[in-house]
């Protein structure tokens, strides 16, 4: 898990400092402009999975832990403020994990997770790259839970970094760590 965690860190970089060496382009503009051809009134759609790492702490403690790891579906709408390159939308995902305590009881969490999400977005040299900060607010839905449920697992706050990589005009990849969840999908455009 170590090595992977520091290979997808050097990708990321890679893909952030590679950039840095481009002649022709306008760095004074690169704080007001959206990467990969993102542009005012699009439509980004993101089907991920990741990491929620909340959720991986119960194989640390639990022998008899197990988890799913999280599936979320992201809808942003490209809308700036003033001159900065904002998105913003909401979000919907689904997470489950489970254990076996000490008396051998089996206790298991499953919920959808939602809520409203704002980014904002950096272009950099390659015409196909977009990098974004991220900020999350939602809750936490349990449909199975056990007796005793952490109430941080009712309500949730996150943030991360993340950039998308646009193979065409309406399909690319989207890649970001953060806290409590890092995640990986695909990326529609429209």
């Amino acid at each position: 898990m170590k090595k992977t965690f520091k290979a997808l860190m050097a990708v990321l970089v890679l893909l952030m400092t590679a950039p840095l060496a481009a002649k022709d382009f306008d760095w004074s503009e690169c704080w007001c402009n959206y990467g990969g051809g993102i542009e005012k009134g699009d439509l980004i759609v993101n089907i991920d999975g990741g990491l929620y790492f909340a959720d991986l702490a119960y194989l640390a403690v639990y022998d008899n832990a197990w988890f799913i790891p999280p599936v979320m579906v992201e809808v942003q709408f490209a809308q700036p403020i003033w001159k900065l390159p904002f998105t913003f939308g909401g979000y919907a995902g689904l997470r489950a994990y489970g254990y076996k305590d000490s008396n051998d009881n089996a206790h298991s969490y499953w919920a959808t997770f939602f809520g409203a999400e704002a980014a904002y977005h950096i272009m950099l040299p390659p015409e196909n790259l977009d990098v974004y900060a991220i900020t999350r607010v939602g809750g936490n839905i349990p449909f199975i839970a056990p007796e005793y449920v952490n109430p941080f697992d009712y309500f949730n706050i996150m943030a991360g970094l993340g950039a998308y990589w646009y193979f065409s005009k309406s399909f690319g990849l989207n890649l970001e760590f953060g806290a409590p969840m890092s995640k990986f999908g695909v990326s529609l455009k429209f």
